[in-house]
């Protein structure tokens, strides 16, 4: 996501770009150093000039996505005492039916490939054709 040559050469750098720069260093995901080669900024005072002028904006602007940018997620299994046991039984009761669900594919296909063998073996039409009633 670098720049071209023409924002290099000339230094100047358009005001949407300078708030991009500024809201990726204030989200975390990107540090001052990493975002001066990036973007090839000319100086870490040339970034620290945008953060002042552009930071107040950015933080009001965006507000509720910075605030939750590099915090802890809450941990989503919030399960009580006696659910646990609840959760792996269902757990275990998915797996089973999942296996259920793959013999009986493999069943199917076994079936069909019988079928298959038998037509051709005894030249005769099993399969009931579709324009047929």
């Amino acid at each position: 996501m670098g720049l071209s040559k023409e924002f290099k050469v000339y230094n100047t750098y358009p005001p949407e770009l300078r708030k991009q720069v500024v809201y990726r260093v204030l989200s975390g995901e990107l540090r001052k150093g990493e975002a001066i080669r990036e973007y090839g900024i000319r100086s870490a005072t040339t970034l620290g000039k945008w953060l002042e002028k552009y930071g107040h904006g950015i933080l009001s602007e965006h507000k509720e996505p910075l605030s939750q940018m590099g915090r802890r997620k809450a941990n989503t299994n919030t399960a009580v005492k006696g659910e646990m046991p609840e959760v792996e039984r269902l757990r275990r009761e998915l797996a089973a039916a999942q296996k259920k669900l793959e013999a009986a594919e493999l069943r199917a296909e076994a079936y069909s490939m019988m079928i298959d063998i038998a037509e051709r073996e005894l030249k005769v039409a099993i399969r009931k054709k579709s324009a047929t009633k």
